[in-house]
């Protein structure tokens, strides 16, 4: 299952941003990178459009996502990941959501879910941490739905604040993201994210990625530490 925690950066009074970060091994301390993303906000009448897109070292593209959100609200999102030639989107049109996916092989599934509770997707997981920052902040827990492309489905979550770091001067609020589900928590681990007080942005992320890694001839499941620069530059109309 993929996850895909490619999260998007804050978007508001913009015409259009663009940020990057720095996708590393899990346990080489940020000394070895893996990937790079660069995320591209902009705004129209439609919602905000996202563009996410890693690519490996020698600058190729690895996953390319693109959803549109309105207000905290998810509308769409479309995945294509050329490692391993599979492609999805689902799309929400009042209380349904519609998934579909096309496999390596070429054959496409789909499936429709009734919406319910709080729908979450890499698109819009900052609006939703923001919308609901005093909440996170106090220590309570919120409940989310996932939507996982190749799933075709959405997945029950729990958000919920660890404690606070000082990082450079800096407050840090830490974030856990937990499987409600037993039987998905025995396939993805926790995911963590730092998100500043100051801000509200996130820093630094823990967790399942978009990207998957060469083992031995096979593409496997990633868990990266992301590490965002905020190198972003904001572009008039």
């Amino acid at each position: 299952m993929s996850l895909l925690v490619a999260l998007l950066l804050p978007f508001v009074g913009f015409a259009q941003t663009v940020s990057t970060a720095n996708l590393y091994d899990l346990k080489s301390e940020q000394t070895k990178k893996l990937y790079t993303l660069e995320v591209q906000l902009s705004e129209s009448d439609g919602g905000i459009h996202s563009e996410a897109v890693y690519k490996d070292l020698t600058g190729k593209t690895v996953v390319r996502e693109q959803g549109v959100i309105q207000g905290a609200q998810v509308k769409s999102y479309e995945i294509e990941r050329p490692q391993t030639s599979e492609k999805g989107k689902f799309t929400v049109a009042g209380d349904k959501i519609h998934f579909e996916y096309t496999g390596a092989n070429g054959k496409k599934k789909t499936a429709d879910e009734k919406l319910k509770g709080l729908l979450l997707s890499t698109a819009n997981f900052n609006a939703v941490v923001k919308e609901n920052w005093d909440v996170l902040s106090s220590g309570k827990e919120l409940d989310v739905r996932f939507a996982v492309w190749d799933r075709l489905e959405t997945v029950g979550f729990t958000l919920k604040k660890m404690g606070d770091t000082d990082k450079g001067g800096e407050k840090w609020m830490e974030l856990r993201m937990k499987p409600t589900s037993f039987v998905i928590a025995a396939l993805v681990d926790p995911v963590y994210l730092w998100y500043s007080h100051e801000s509200k942005k996130l820093m630094v992320m823990k967790g399942r990625v978009a990207p998957k890694i060469e083992s031995r001839g096979q593409w496997k499941d990633l868990d990266a530490e992301v590490v965002y620069t905020y190198d972003q530059k904001a572009v008039s109309k």
